[in-house]
């Protein structure tokens, strides 16, 4: 898997995390079904890959290293100043990042400025990207769900915030809050329902037809329809929420989703080519994805959330969809969509930080991003062996699109992203909210430590427990925030009671408010977002961390010392003089134990190239974590039974520490339930 869907200007991972750790450990987390932008300093958020990286601290001792680390100075880009500057800038871009290829539309004035194509679409046959080159673009797929709703509801025949309950009982779906807060429609596509997102098996279709119904889908992998919170308080991105999306739409017209898209949006704005569906015409046309330096060809492969990141598309006719938003709904001559439709896609409204008075944020497949003094609309995407990226700011009557056929580097698609911005935007002014202020006391009420709450992926929500979340702190009558472990302290500027912005964005990206328990939570667009964060104070945090830390040293310690009593066993083989070592396996099983987790680690490496499969990897998984947990527990039992006299002193009091290190860290992965993880599982 590669590119999975990450969240807009939304951290979904403590800050920094992928920027402290090597990129090949992060790559697999975007191998899924589409990208948001969230760094301009280095790759993609990641998500799926956080177990390894868990083992991989707990195994050798620095949990504590993969802590976000002071945000890294990213080098200057040009500024170019006509058209063939910023085309000769952005083939540097591709060239230096190793990118196979890239296709870019500009839109000045409403107008096609340019389109076309640096590199290659097909290494093989030499085949260079133009402006009609077709791409899959992931999770911008989810801008045409959202406008074929919206062109449904506009035709009377359905209300966004009619409940899902209502619409579409069939759907498997559990709310404990069903009765004060059901999920509507609109909470499907702002991502604020409180579904989890994709199980493992539940990305890649690989044996079913193409077209299998979205409802067997859902009915096959419930476990993300579980909602997990009160609909409507909380953002977190959830590919589910699209693909149920999608079924409403066939409901609904009675008949396929991607029919539908084809005929009422699609059609109208003169795009033929691309579509949801695998068509002989876009498969003639489609660039080959690639991975990686040297580049890989990567296989096309079937999704079952098709409505949340099966498109296929040009820069082309992307930027007729730019075009489309710009018009404000007009496509040519004909009103597709109201300019009230558009305007009500471009911001939230369902989730409490909107209610709070935060204009930014994910909107209805349409978010808002702050890049270079200026709110840009669009979406991102990704899927295996693409990523892409379109954007569009209406009061300044521009746009662009960035495709690339390869993701071996999230910095390039950035890069490209902060060119086209700059260069757009050159001529117009770029104001920004005004300052008021606010006395030491009333900042005072903000500072705290708040913790993450809406993790993306529950399974892997620990890992934003344990080195996520933001600190604020009143500073020489300025409030300040960091994140747990950033060196440097950004300054927030009050702009409203509540609201605050960065020092170089335009407006508000961050408010604070109570919950309806009266507890305080912050929330922040952009590019160090938090997408909803509880004050708490942070003393278990700092515990659990102390203790994880303190067992993973112990538990590395056992590797050098078997290496003393193996040689002495060894020595004791060859040497009769030598004294017999007795009791072998209160060393040995330990050791064992430290053993079985690193295979667990080297397992899960392997089986991201086929997640959600049962092979020989993930049984290993499974196999290997529970081998850990019955280790552990025999290692403490024959350290606390072995007789006093029979074992050397400080030989018994290691077993026993490195045996009582993997019993902590055995209770923290089954709380987490990453103990027997089984990835084939729906």
């Amino acid at each position: 898997m590669r590119h999975r869907m990450r969240d807009f200007g939304e951290r979904q991972l403590p800050k920094g995390f992928c920027r402290a750790n090597p990129l090949k450990l992060c790559e697999f987390a975007d191998r899924m079904l589409g990208t948001e932008k969230t760094s301009a300093k280095e790759n993609f958020m990641r998500r799926v890959l956080l177990p390894t990286m868990v083992f991989c601290f707990f195994a050798s001792g620095h949990f504590v290293s993969a802590a976000p680390q002071a945000e890294q100075k990213m080098e200057e880009l040009s500024h170019p100043k006509t058209l063939e500057e910023l085309q000769k800038a952005m083939k540097e871009v591709v060239e230096k990042n190793h990118v196979t290829g890239a296709g870019v539309a500009l839109v000045w004035n409403g107008q096609l400025l340019w389109c076309g194509g640096l590199g290659k679409a097909d290494l093989a046959a030499n085949r260079d990207i133009a402006c009609d080159t077709e791409f899959r673009v992931g999770s911008i797929s989810k801008t045409f769900v959202a406008l074929a709703l919206l062109k449904l509801e506009e035709e009377g025949r359905i209300n966004l915030y009619a409940r899902l309950q209502d619409v579409a009982p069939e759907i498997p779906m559990k709310n404990r809050w069903g009765n004060t807060n059901p999920v509507r429609i609109v909470n499907l596509l702002e991502h604020s329902a409180g579904f989890d997102d994709m199980e493992f098996a539940e990305v890649y279709n690989r044996h079913d037809r193409a077209d299998y119904p979205l409802l067997d889908v859902f009915k096959r992998f419930q476990e993300p329809e579980n909602v997990r919170w009160p609909a409507g308080t909380r953002f977190a991105y959830s590919n589910p929420g699209y693909g149920i999306a999608g079924h409403v739409i066939e409901k609904v017209t009675g008949q396929p989703f991607d029919a539908y898209i084809q005929q009422r949006i699609l059609a109208p704005l003169e795009i033929t080519v691309g579509d949801f569906r695998f068509t002989d015409a876009n498969r003639a046309a489609l660039a080959q994805g690639y991975q990686g330096n040297p580049p890989r060809a990567v296989a096309y492969k079937n999704i079952y959330l098709r409505p949340a990141g099966d498109m296929k598309a040009s820069p082309g006719e992307l930027a007729k969809l730019v075009q489309f938003f710009l018009r404000r709904g007009k496509a040519g001559d004909v009103q597709l969509v109201k300019p009230d439709s558009i305007a009500r896609m471009e911001y939230p409204e369902t989730v409490s930080s909107a209610k709070h008075g935060l204009r930014l944020g994910y909107g209805l497949a349409n978010y808002t991003r702050s890049d270079g003094g200026v709110i840009t609309h669009g979406h991102d995407g990704g899927i295996d062996g693409f990523i892409s990226s379109y954007r569009y700011m209406p009061e300044q009557n521009w746009g662009y699109v960035v495709l690339l056929n390869s993701t071996v580097s999230g910095k390039a698609l950035e890069d490209l992203n902060q060119l086209a911005i700059d260069f757009l935007s050159k001529d117009f002014p770029k104001p920004q909210q005004p300052v008021i202020s606010l006395a030491t006391k009333e900042l005072k009420k903000f500072s705290g430590y708040y913790a993450p709450r809406a993790p993306r992926n529950q399974l892997f929500a620990f890992m934003e427990q344990l080195t996520g979340g933001t600190f604020t702190r009143v500073a020489d009558g300025k409030l300040e925030c960091s994140a747990l472990f950033g060196k440097g302290h950004e300054t927030l500027l009050p702009v409203g009671k509540n609201l605050f912005r960065g020092e170089k964005e335009p407006e508000a990206t961050a408010v604070f408010f109570p919950d309806a328990n009266g507890r305080m939570i912050y929330v922040r667009s952009g590019e160090n977002g938090e997408p909803y964060g509880e004050r708490v104070f942070p003393i278990w945090l700092f515990t659990r961390l102390l203790l994880l830390v303190a067992s993973a040293v112990v538990m590395a310690s056992a590797l050098p010392y078997a290496l003393v009593w193996g040689f002495w066993l060894l020595l004791a083989k060859f040497i009769r003089k030598i004294k017999r070592m007795g009791h072998v396996r209160v060393r040995a099983v330990p050791l064992f134990a430290v053993l079985s987790l690193l295979v667990s680690v080297f397992a899960f490496t392997k089986a991201t190239n086929e997640i959600g499969v049962f092979n020989f990897w993930s049984l290993v998984i499974f196999l290997g974590t529970i081998a850990f947990l019955l280790l552990s527990l025999a290692g403490l039992a024959l350290a606390v039974s072995v007789p006093k006299r029979e074992i050397h002193r400080w030989a018994r009091i290691h077993s026993l520490l490195v045996s009582m290190a993997c019993c902590i860290v055995t209770l923290f992965l089954s709380s987490w339930h990453v103990i027997g993880l089984r990835l084939w599982a729906p």
